[in-house]
């Protein structure tokens, strides 16, 4: 399965719309919908200048539902996959700021799937996640290579559908491989990795695991896939292509390449 992450309003409310169909067409099974933020801090220079540019653009959530809306307007779903799979990616404080009761009314209306709250912790987690789930909606957390085995239970438990594992140390859209921690964090991160989503699978069988940041390329997917991964999850990279042609000519290419029958798990 693949997911892909994009920041909504980036670089343009008409680009995410037009994205929005390229990704729904191409058949991405999760998509990730940037709520843009002013201080990102899991997020690499790339998506946190197009974060900050999409506030310029005056992005907020209610402009970002406007544009699932545009995106899914005249019937023009293809797959039936991504547009019916989207879920918000956003730090706690805009979700705050906005209001959780507001939010769950929002998403429902608008057929989000839910969020992903990447500085929540999961001792704070307990009780939105039972909101989200007395909805129907879902809460999604991240867990880290480093995390202690209690922190990876307890994340495992409360994350759904999938937990979004975090592949080394650092922020997003760096160049590091996923194999391959900076100097000294973890010996030998393949190894880690194999055993984190172990334990992640030996405390909640039933969900998925995301693997992500640092996934760049179709090997990079393969890479996930064979580390365990169900899910391989790539942000800035597509960030980067989507700057390369108004048209999103290249992005269409990127996506597609990523789909090719040798990365397909």
């Amino acid at each position: 399965m693949l997911a892909i992450y994009i920041t909504a309003g980036y670089p343009t409310v008409g680009t995410t719309v037009t994205a929005l169909r390229i990704l729904d067409k191409a058949g991405i099974d999760i998509i990730e919908l940037g709520v843009p933020f002013s201080d990102p801090l899991a997020d690499g220079p790339v998506i946190q200048r197009a974060s900050h540019t999409a506030l310029s653009n005056g992005v907020n959530l209610d402009r970002i539902f406007e544009m699932v809306d545009a995106a899914r307007a005249d019937g023009v779903q293809a797959a039936g996959k991504g547009l019916d799979n989207i879920i918000l990616f956003s730090y706690y404080n805009p979700l705050f700021a906005y209001g959780f009761d507001k939010l769950i009314a929002r998403c429902l209306e608008h057929k989000i799937r839910g969020v992903l709250i990447p500085d929540l912790p999961v001792d704070e987690a307990t009780e939105l996640r039972a909101r989200f789930e007395a909805a129907g909606l879902h809460l999604v957390l991240l867990a880290a290579i480093t995390s202690t085995d209690e922190r990876l239970a307890m994340i495992a438990q409360n994350s759904s559908p999938f937990i979004y594992l975090v592949s080394r140390i650092g922020t997003t859209g760096s160049n590091d491989d996923i194999r391959s921690l900076r100097a000294g964090a973890v010996a030998d991160t393949g190894s880690r990795l194999r055993e984190v989503i172990a334990k992640l699978r030996a405390a909640a069988p039933d969900k998925l695991i995301g693997l992500g940041f640092g996934i760049d390329s179709p090997e990079r997917v393969h890479e996930a896939y064979e580390q365990g991964a169900d899910i391989a999850i790539i942000g800035s990279k597509a960030i980067r292509v989507m700057e390369e042609d108004s048209k999103l000519e290249a992005f269409t290419k990127f996506i597609d390449s990523l789909k090719s029958k040798q990365v397909l798990h």
